[in-house]
């Protein structure tokens, strides 16, 4: 038991008089370790740790399938979800829910929350029970029932001060009072972390809405029941599928269905960016470790005759061995600590960094499984670059270490897997700095598509009704008319607009129409688009180019015969080779045939990399609904508009909630953000990488001109020149850096794919960004090489030689 206390004072007393290998190796590890440590917390709280809800493997999305137009995993009709819940046989229960904005008043200023409305079995179907109040009974589920609400664990302590007694207080929301019956669990932020209340679907739709199969709003999870497989629930759910496309094939032709596991919702988009940095940095961490071994192998040389004479004088092989695996635990603990540290301040880095709206990496943590993972990594870094030094001292000559006195170089086969370790790291380096080029370049790319409206000076944010002031529909084209009166009288406003949805904000809705005469051709009379609801003045505002017919305009009102506008998608898939002007659809065949009277050009509403989807916009005159998105075109810096803006919507309506106010060149910024941070953070990765690789470079010829110094002097004294010298160690190192950026260009071909998900507008292998990594890496390596030639070239042989 003295033993071990004893190896471990000594190893202290050792790294104590070596330290700035000490720090230097200490640093190194730190670096590596800290940076797989935070990494390792996103993808364990994203992809890894079982969702916070009883038997997670059994639950499971619904989705509609419209491949046909588009999209594979779509929201569902409540008439579809409704035939699901009624036939299946799959589910223990299922239950539905619907993204819905809430204005709430007499909690200090008037507010806009997002949250949903959900069907009374969503709660039970996902097993979360709350930790105030009840859940939603069917009794709360009927239309006419009085208004019932559940608060987030958030908006609870924010808004009402963690007030126990908030059960059965009725809050003001969206002008009717709804009685609070529960608060949710903290972390609990289902569907994402922008829901802060629920409220029935029942009160909020009329019986009729639960037959609907043409409006594609609602988000379905089921609960497996014990036993049975997702292929089993898939079969099931298509056959319902199939049996609505046939009863009912005006809204259902080709519409599919599909069962998918509720974590795939919250880690498809995530699971690749988070596979490239994961690799990434254990990259960088295998380099940190050839690096550490490359510098143990140089000291282990320097130690050489010390270890010499401690056997001679009766040390044994395994004293010896243990004496130095302890110094390599004092340096792995170091390294694992500082690591942690860095850990714990690289997760709120993180957290910045990755998309908004994931609970689980919101929740995301330091905590026992992290240091689990953290002592796990400290520990397989001193097996990965403890034990090679080891070895090697194991394996020297010990009498001809002693007859050296102290000067012996390092041995041939060190010097191999010394060469051997810096080829390796200058190849994982490659690699990184070929996945981080291709990213900023894919980012850029991104940034530079034309979204098809003009972005410059545009002004948006968003606006929510009272439902019970602005219930006719005759009040809410007052407010529009007013705000745009007052807000386009302003100074350096030249435009505005009102819209149901402000684009790449709201991506848009789904709905179902029908093409007059498209029965009678091919069977499918009834198709789908996203659709929008406007002023007349929107179109101009946010600058859509005309194509065929005309704009909306004022005229366009409820006592006109009814219009709208399509894009240039619908017309090329409703009427192919043909101008849509003129043409008809109705939403119902109880519904007023619609007259198409322009044409307007493609623009990017639901992404930038997403491809531009049929599209219709309809007059809100004749369209009686609530839309909040306001735009506004400036003649200068939009943001001076700001206070004015305001100050002229409170004097419509003092209590409008008004949020969202950004923009459109700052939302173009936000769309980009996801993949531009994780740019940034592969090129962190690839920077840090490159940087120990080039540090390993220098270390191998630096420690290579001092083991050989007698041998350079005695050169340049027979009448080497020093030029001859410099080229010689220069060359040695960009032999390895070659070697290297050669293994590493053929290794990123053979993983281009895992990027190909990441890029946009580029392809994985594109030649030019391999040739250009390829020419700086060269231009790094030579650098490195040179500093330590340098040197090299300088030696005095006098010196040198009077030396020995």
């Amino acid at each position: 038991m003295t033993i071990l206390p004893r190896d471990i004072r000594y190893g202290l007393r050792t790294l104590r008089n070596a330290p700035l290998f000490s720090c230097v190796a200490a640093l190194t590890l730190a670096l590596g370790i800290g940076a797989n440590t935070a990494i390792f917390t996103i993808i364990d709280a994203a992809l890894l740790r079982p969702l916070p809800f009883p038997a997670p493997d059994r639950l499971a999305l619904v989705w509609e399938d419209t491949s046909m137009f588009g999209l594979k995993d779509s929201p569902a009709a409540l008439g579809n979800y409704a035939d699901w819940r009624e036939q299946k046989h799959a589910f223990e229960q299922m239950g539905a829910l619907e993204y819905r904005s809430f204005r709430l008043m007499g909690a200090g200023e008037p507010q806009q929350l997002e949250g949903s409305v959900v069907t009374a079995g969503l709660f039970e179907t996902l097993g979360v029970k709350p930790t105030l109040g009840r859940l939603f009974r069917e009794a709360d589920d009927h239309y006419g029932a009085p208004k019932t609400v559940m608060l987030s664990d958030g908006l609870w302590r924010r808004a009402f001060g963690g007030d126990r007694a908030i059960v059965g207080r009725a809050l003001d929301i969206n002008d009717e009072k709804y009685e609070v019956v529960g608060v949710m669990p903290p972390g609990f932020l289902f569907p994402d972390t922008s829901n802060e209340l629920w409220a029935p679907a029942g009160t909020a739709y009329s019986p009729s809405e639960f037959a609907n199969r043409g409006r594609h709003n609602w988000t379905v999870v089921g609960r497996l029941k014990p036993g049975v497989t997702l292929g089993q629930a898939n079969a099931e759910i298509r056959a319902i599928a199939s049996r609505a496309q046939r009863d009912h094939p005006d809204t259902n032709d080709r519409v599919s269905a599909f069962v998918a596991p509720l974590r795939d919702h919250f880690a498809a988009d995530l699971r690749p960016a988070l596979t490239a940095l994961g690799g990434a940095v254990a990259f960088v961490l295998l380099i940190a470790c050839a690096n550490i071994a490359n510098l143990l192998l140089a000291r282990a040389s320097n130690r050489a005759r010390e270890i010499a004479i401690r056997s001679a004088i009766g040390g044994g092989r395994w004293q010896i061995a243990r004496q130095l695996l302890a110094e390599n635990l004092l340096l792995a603990g170091v390294g694992g600590a500082g690591g942690l540290l860095l850990a714990i301040w690289g997760v709120r880095f993180l957290k910045k960094l990755m998309p908004g709206g994931i609970s689980a990496i919101s929740a995301a943590q330091v905590d026992f499984r992290v240091l689990a993972f953290t002592l796990a990594a400290s520990l397989l870094t001193t097996v990965l670059f403890g034990s090679i030094p080891v070895i090697q001292t194991l394996r020297m000559d010990l009498q001809d270490a002693l007859k050296q006195g102290g000067r012996q170089g390092t041995g041939r086969a060190a010097q191999k897997l010394q060469r051997c370790l810096v080829v390796s790291e200058v190849a994982l380096a490659s690699v990184l700095a070929i996945g981080a080029a291709l990213m900023i370049q894919g980012v850029a790319r991104l940034r530079s598509v034309d979204p098809g409206f003009r972005t410059q000076n545009l002004l948006t944010m968003n606006t929510v009704l009272s439902a019970r002031q602005y219930g006719d529909p005759a009040k809410r084209l007052a407010f529009y008319d007013e705000v745009l009166h007052r807000v386009k009288s302003l100074p350096g406003v030249k435009s505005a607009g009102f819209t149901l949805g402000i684009p790449l904000v709201l991506k848009g809705w789904i709905n179902g129409f029908e093409v007059e005469g498209r029965i009678a051709r091919s069977g499918d009379g009834y198709s789908n688009s996203y659709y929008r609801v406007v002023t007349p003045e929107y179109m101009q505002t946010i600058g859509f180019p005309l194509l065929a017919g005309r704009y909306l305009e004022d005229r366009d009102n409820s006592g006109m015969p009814l219009v709208l506008l399509v894009n240039e998608a619908t017309q090329r898939r409703f009427w192919p080779g043909q101008s849509a002007v003129g043409k008809r659809i109705r939403f119902s065949t109880r519904s007023p045939w619609v007259t198409v009277v322009g044409v307007v050009g493609d623009i990017k509403q639901a992404g930038l990399d997403v491809p531009p989807k049929p599209e219709i916009y309809l007059p809100v005159a004749q369209q009686p609904r609530a839309i909040q998105g306001l735009v506004i075109r400036a003649a200068g810096d939009p943001t001076k508009l700001t206070a004015v803006v305001r100050r002229e919507i409170r004097a419509v309506d003092q209590g409008v909630p008004i949020t969202g106010v950004q923009t459109m060149e700052g939302i173009l910024d936000r769309e980009v953000f996801p993949r531009r941070a994780q740019s940034l953070l592969l090129l962190m990765f690839a920077g840090l990488a490159l940087l120990l690789a080039l540090l390993g470079i220098y270390g191998v010829l630096a420690y290579g001109v001092t083991q050989r110094t007698r041998e350079i002097g005695v050169r340049i004294a027979l009448g080497a020149r020093p030029s001859r010298v410099l080229l010689a160690i220069t060359g040695q190192g960009l032999a390895l850096g070659i070697a290297g950026i050669v293994c590493g260009l053929a290794a990123a071909l053979a993983i281009a794919r895992i990027l190909a998900k990441l890029l946009f507008g580029i392809t994985a292998t594109d030649p030019q960004t391999f040739a250009l990594v390829a020419i700086l890496l060269l231009a790094a390596t030579s650098l490195a090489s040179y500093i330590p030639a340098r040197r090299a070239m300088r030696i005095d042989p006098i010196c040198a030689l009077r030396e020995e």
